[in-house]
């Protein structure tokens, strides 16, 4: 939460506290300004509204524009309103991003469907395995032979091109 001491608190707003109680932040903070003029704050907000990763915390949001529109006696703000209805559909299409998850809002690949709980770090410690398996099977000394005709595997360079380019 932030300091009733800093300069954003100090002037006059609306404060919604039970949603402030229960979402962790008052949306009235970032909305009850005027938007039109002041282009940083509208594209603050416009990020803070794209990062909502949940529908309650959305629908905080517009109630809150509600609110300040019937308080200034105005319809609510068009734009806001585009924007918490695209990212409302956006998280009704994708899904919600749960609690303590991992590794974002995407559902498991089919590769990983079958783990259950999988961690982060053990997701880097297989990739760390499967990065080691793959430098101990590599050949440093050079081509690996075994999978060349008998003509490949005797022939020099000198024999396919020489300095020139054609045959010798």
């Amino acid at each position: 939460m932030p300091s009733t001491h800093q300069s954003s608190d100090r002037r006059e707003r609306l404060h919604c506290g039970t949603i402030a109680d229960r979402l962790g932040e008052d949306p009235a903070r970032w909305l009850d300004w005027d938007l039109q003029s002041h282009p940083d704050r509208r594209a603050m907000v416009a990020s803070l509204i794209d990062g909502m990763d949940s529908l309650e915390r959305v629908r905080a949001w517009r109630a809150v524009e509600r609110r300040l529109a019937a308080r200034d006696d105005h319809e609510p703000r068009e734009t806001v309103t585009r924007q918490l209805d695209a990212r409302e559909a956006w998280l009704e299409r994708h899904g919600e991003r749960p609690e303590r998850l991992p590794a974002g809002p995407r559902r498991p690949c089919t590769c990983c469907s079958d783990e259950d709980g999988i961690t982060p770090a053990e997701l880097r410690a297989r990739d760390h395995q499967e990065a080691q398996r793959l430098v101990a099977t590599h050949a440093y000394e050079g081509v690996d032979t075994d999978q060349t005709s008998s003509t490949t595997a005797t022939a020099t360079l000198g024999e396919f091109a020489s300095e020139r380019g054609d045959q010798q």
